[in-house]
């Protein structure tokens, strides 16, 4: 793979560091702020899909078969099992692939120039920083096309632009399950992807390709447009070749937990305003479908939270960052100065998330509310007097 490299140095003067870190502490002040609502919006959301898993959990009925429509079934949250089928024929017009399938996707990389940057500052007596960035280039499947005038050094890197056949995927519009038929929702849930085989005497429509495995590898536009040009792509890529691979999902057996809706299926509306409507491939007991839809909506709660803090805790930072630029005057105070924000940051935006969670609890289950509230409180508080010494203390 061609690779190259460009070395930029570039001195920041103090006072235009500090005129910048002191544009951003509007948008640090708004970034801890925009952590409250997101985290109060977060604890209601678990607690109502974990009420709805319950209820649903409690309502579900299992189906020992699909194969008729029970009308006494209707209307209630139902668990089944069997094969989701269809007699649906997916095509791929552009390079002639054709499959009874549920799903087929084409995934196509392009061989592009990609750039890398790396920086290393060095904080001058006076305050000034000398930054010095590598941008490095090198030559590379992206499946994204890459635009190459945003590179810092475009002259000799550059990439074709749009990807003439870019990734795409297809979805059978009738799937059945038993007697039933699966709504558009459902069939996009439906996984299992495996690579698609090609059949023998496999004829590929676009012209001069070169058959790899599973992949077909396309000239770009000025090799194949040229007859005498008989280049290897395999072992002679260049900027603009494309690597095309295709995969599918086949009919198989897959387990629902939904509300029957006629021959269909629908979401099941909980008293806490959340549906219940679960698909998950293979053979599962409904048991074990809400114990992994607790265990997502779990993951998805920590989750939040922790981007919830995140923003905070940048936030902060960012509102912080003229002190230590202040004091970068002399390199180790805006060091010193600099890891103490980032430590105050760091213990505020903690407490106020602990504080939040606490409030949004006491909404939704105040057994549990009251104490987170009261630890974030006094690590608030803490967090106060320990500045407060720090200060009396110079």
């Amino acid at each position: 793979m061609a690779e190259n490299e460009v070395r930029v140095t570039e001195t920041q003067s103090w006072g235009s560091r500090l005129g910048d870190s002191i544009k951003g502490v509007l948008f640090g002040l708004a970034l801890f702020i925009a952590g409250f609502p997101v985290l109060f919006w977060n604890e209601g959301r678990a607690v109502a899909t974990a009420k709805a898993l319950d209820e649903g959990e409690g309502a579900c009925i299992s189906v020992e078969s699909n194969a008729k429509v029970d009308p006494e079934m209707e209307g209630k949250l139902v668990h089944m099992t069997g094969k989701a089928d269809t007699k649906d024929i997916l095509a791929d017009d552009a390079f002639g692939v054709s499959v009874n399938a549920i799903a087929l996707k084409r995934k196509t990389e392009m061989f592009q120039w990609v750039e890398h940057s790396s920086t290393k500052e060095k904080k001058n007596l006076g305050g000034s920083v000398t930054k010095e960035t590598v941008y490095k280039y090198s030559q590379e499947w992206s499946e994204t096309a890459i635009d190459s005038s945003s590179f810092n050094t475009p002259a000799g890197h550059e990439n074709p632009g749009a990807i003439e056949f870019p990734s795409e995927s297809k979805r059978a519009a009738n799937v059945s399950f038993g007697a039933f038929r699966l709504n558009e929702s459902q069939i996009g849930r439906i996984g299992s992807e495996q690579a698609y085989a090609f059949p023998a005497g496999f004829t590929c429509k676009v012209s001069r390709v070169q058959m790899q495995g599973n992949a077909i590898l396309v000239p770009n536009l000025a090799t194949r447009s040229n007859e005498k040009n008989v280049r290897d792509v395999a072992t002679q890529p260049r900027v603009g070749d494309m690597r095309v691979t295709f995969s599918v999902v086949l009919p198989h057996d897959i387990s629902i937990v939904s509300k029957q809706k006629g021959d269909s299926f629908t979401g099941y509306l909980a008293k806490s305003k959340k549906k219940v409507d679960m698909l998950s491939d293979g053979t599962k007991e409904a048991a074990e479908m809400f114990e992994a839809a607790r265990s997502a909506n779990t993951f998805l709660t920590w989750l939040v939270r922790l981007g919830g803090f995140l923003l905070m805790f940048i936030g902060l930072s960012t509102a912080l960052k003229p002190l230590s630029v202040l004091a970068d005057v002399l390199p180790i105070l805006g060091d010193i100065v600099g890891v103490g924000a980032g430590i105050a940051a760091g213990l505020v935006a903690f407490a106020c998330a602990i504080l939040t969670i606490g409030v949004a609890w006491l909404f939704y289950r105040p057994l549990v509310g009251v104490p987170l509230v009261v630890a974030g409180g006094a690590l608030l508080v803490k967090s106060i007097l320990k500045k407060k010494k720090a200060a009396a203390a110079r």
